[in-house]
């Protein structure tokens, strides 16, 4: 009995060493690797806090204005959009009751990991995307379409197929939160989000990216 206490301990220790040598591993292994910037095309960036990265892109290009699904009215204050919309995408629970890390609590970040808890999408509009730790990158529209597609698909939508506010403060005067449609796990995170992302338009990133240090990695390996 005590010794298969002790193999489970010891594989209980091994599983967070095993998570991140698998994450170095994939993170380090791109996909897209022939993927090169439209000189003319759509700029998009890609930001990060240190730890949650998010999709930056135009609030109107290519036909796509995203002011009609979050109009200025679903912010705090704001009297009209700004030039760029950041997306980002994670655990409900841990977006709407940890704005700050001093309010983490143990069972916001167990039930995240657990898979237990509801996805959750924030939006925010900014003025200056390279004024946040970020990466641009030039996509082509078709690349872009593809990208929106994402995005849009995130959502969870009303039976007139607007996204789903939810009604709760954002962090700032310009952002908002809104239902969405997968759960957070331990293999799906929000920069796994942010990596299908743009796998999906077809730009160069990491086979999985748990943390946004791999996304970073490989979009700055891109030619």
């Amino acid at each position: 009995m005590r010794r298969r206490w002790v193999r489970a301990l010891l594989a209980f220790a091994a599983a967070p060493a095993s998570y991140v040598l698998l994450a170095v591993a994939l993170g380090a292994w791109p996909v897209n690797r022939g993927f090169v910037e439209a000189p003319d095309g759509v700029a998009i960036y890609v930001r990060t806090n240190g730890v949650h990265a998010e999709i930056v892109v135009p609030t109107r290009a290519e036909g796509v204005d995203w002011s009609i699904d979050h109009p200025p009215q679903h912010l705090r204050r704001l009297d009209a959009p700004l030039a760029w919309i950041a997306f980002g995408w994670g655990d409900r629970d841990f977006y709407l009751n940890t704005p700050t890390w001093r309010e983490l609590r143990l069972r916001t970040a167990l039930v995240a990991l657990s898979g237990l808890g509801q996805g959750a999408m924030h939006v925010e509009y900014v003025d200056r995307p390279e004024a946040y730790a970020s990466q641009r990158v030039r996509i082509s529209a078709a690349q872009y379409r593809k990208l929106v597609d994402y995005l849009r698909a995130s959502f969870r939508r009303d039976g007139e197929g607007r996204p789903i506010r939810i009604d709760a403060p954002g962090y700032f005067d310009t952002d908002a939160f809104y239902e969405a449609i997968p759960v957070y796990t331990f293999w799906y995170t929000c920069n796994e989000w942010v990596r299908r992302g743009l796998a999906h338009a077809g730009v160069r990133t990491a086979a999985w990216a748990p943390f946004d240090i791999a996304i970073f990695g490989q979009l700055r390996a891109i030619d």
